[in-house]
């Protein structure tokens, strides 16, 4: 089942993309219903469009506000400690009024929305991925998902989970579909056409497998001493995903050895440039797991692997603060980065690339501002 976008008349706008040809039909993607980008963003604009933050608390901050007004943020991904009592609809509604009074993009609202264990707001989906246990099982899942998160204003589940767990010990085991590499990636395929069917995008994980490690790399560092050769098993699902045009790829930030680099794989660009889009061919939007976690500023300050990511390849950089000072890490990566393009450590020509991925997938993505909620 390829990936479904609707066509519609009218020109396209200069950053507007052609979606995936599916059974030999070329679809188009609308900009109708999104905000015009501006025509020639500026350096500050190319930077903010690399960046994924928290929220504190329901109510979104006046210094929020006035970054996503400046086009300095490229989205949001809510918690359940978001979510006001009466659903994060409102909420969401007021982010994305703030972008298009500013004239900006959309902005790109994110979830974990896995299912089982890891599920921040009610309704779909009702079983774990574990319990999916056919892709038809799956699909219908990430549909009824899609459309729910769709209808909230939510434009992106980080979600399926495509890691392999390679003992009953690995942490990521409650959160996956099977043990098994093929299985694995039927399943969360299926889950991830469901999502994009049903109108949200969605963003396999964690590249390039997190099976075999016992810790979480949110708590500690994750190091994955396998070979490469053993290593290709964990790919299994991911090239699967890649074949089907995934709409977005979460790179990890455990780190790999046998890939050549000691730092964590989001800010390695033989992993995310080498492997993900020259070996496996991905040309959809590559975003980085938080990289204000304990599994990376034990090895790399987060504000140095914030630029290193963007070096790597990253096009959507998502980083949140361990201490609760989410926005004030994000500010400062902003920061960083814009000093780094400044100083011409990262392209203007990888600026731009990063940019109109990131455009193309809000234009299909990323709903309108609802107002009424």
């Amino acid at each position: 089942m390829g990936w479904i976008s609707v066509a519609a008349g009218g020109s396209l706008a200069r950053v507007a993309v052609v979606a995936t040809t599916v059974a030999g039909i070329v679809l188009f993607l609308s900009p109708a219903r999104a905000a015009a980008p501006p025509v020639q963003p500026t350096l500050s604009q190319l930077v903010g469009q690399h960046l994924l933050t928290r929220m504190e608390g329901t109510t979104p901050s006046v210094t929020l506000l006035r970054r996503i007004r400046r086009g300095e943020l490229a989205g949001v991904v809510l918690f359940r400690e978001n979510i006001p009592a009466s659903g994060p609809a409102r909420l969401i509604a007021r982010l994305q009024a703030a972008a298009q009074a500013g004239g900006q993009l959309p902005l790109l609202i994110a979830i974990d929305q896995e299912g089982g264990v890891v599920k921040r707001l009610p309704g779909p989906p009702t079983l774990a991925p574990s319990a999916m246990v056919t892709a038809a099982i799956a699909r219908a899942q990430g549909f009824a998902t899609g459309r729910s998160l769709r209808r909230l204003g939510i434009g992106i589940d980080l979600a399926p989970v495509l890691d392999v767990p390679s003992s009953p010990r690995a942490f990521i085991g409650p959160r996956a579909f099977s043990s098994d590499p093929a299985t694995v990636g039927a399943r969360g395929v299926a889950f991830a056409e469901g999502l994009v069917s049903g109108g949200v995008a969605a963003a396999a994980k964690h590249f390039p497998g997190l099976g075999r490690l016992v810790q979480n790399t949110d708590f500690g560092r994750g190091r994955i001493d396998a070979s490469r050769i053993a290593l290709g098993r964990d790919l299994v699902p991911f090239r699967q995903a890649v074949r089907a045009h995934v709409p977005a790829v979460m790179v990890g930030t455990a780190i790999y050895p046998s890939y050549g680099s000691d730092l964590p794989s989001a800010c390695v660009p033989a992993i995310v440039d080498g492997l993900l889009r020259r070996q496996l061919g991905f040309t959809g939007v590559a975003l980085s797991d938080d990289l204000g976690t304990a599994g990376v500023s034990r090895t790399i300050p987060p504000l140095e692997a914030t630029v290193r990511a963007v070096q790597a390849g990253i096009d959507l950089v998502y980083i949140a603060s361990q201490d609760g000072h989410d926005e004030a890490i994000s500010n400062a990566a902003f920061d960083t980065l814009l000093r780094a393009a400044a100083r011409g450590e990262i392209s203007e020509t990888q600026l731009r690339s990063s940019y109109e991925r990131t455009a193309a997938l809000k234009r299909r993505f990323a709903p309108p501002p609802n107002p009424a909620g």
